[in-house]
């Protein structure tokens, strides 16, 4: 008898295509579809090896679900961060009075300012990520690190500049 793991295994390689439609239809972007996939064999590598598991195929599409669930929650949290980011740092109008220019300006080097007080790898990570747009693949591929991660040293600079963007 096959142990949880080789079971779900064996079959998210059979499924693997039915999974990534229907993650990709949670998250509506083709690259944090094909992490949460990677996201979701590294879960089903930690599953218990003993536990009862009366439906694998169940099992795993409820897994695949919930990880795409929480993943486009993530980066719905990380655009709004993003886009009050840009609305900090880019004025609507064409044309800024040397006032706002001053003002833009001191935002900046604020963001930068926390940019820089970041821990590494954190640091690394979040401007490779923002600044170079490597995708956090990428940077996994490139650092031997897992997407997982790569994701959360990313969240993390986010939340942090969220919580001095609040202050």
């Amino acid at each position: 008898m096959q142990d949880n793991i080789a079971t779900l295994t064996n079959l998210m390689v059979k499924e693997r295509p039915s999974l990534f439609h229907l993650m990709y239809r949670i998250i509506k972007n083709r690259e944090a579809a094909e992490d949460a996939v990677q996201a979701l064999f590294e879960k089903i590598q930690h599953v218990e090896p003993e536990a009862v598991i009366l439906s694998p195929h169940a099992y795993l599409y409820r897994l695949a679900s919930n990880l795409a669930i929480d993943s486009a929650r993530s980066r719905y949290r990380r655009e709004d961060v993003q886009d009050s980011i840009h609305d900090l740092l880019w004025l609507e109008d064409d044309k800024p009075t040397a006032e706002q220019q001053l003002a833009g300006k001191k935002r900046l080097a604020q963001v930068e300012a926390m940019i820089e007080t970041m821990p590494e790898p954190m640091k690394t990570i979040f401007c490779l990520n923002r600044f170079h747009g490597l995708s956090q693949t990428e940077i996994a591929r490139r650092s031997g690190k897992s997407v997982s991660l790569i994701n959360r040293y990313v969240q993390r600079a986010l939340n942090l500049l969220a919580t001095a963007r609040d202050d």
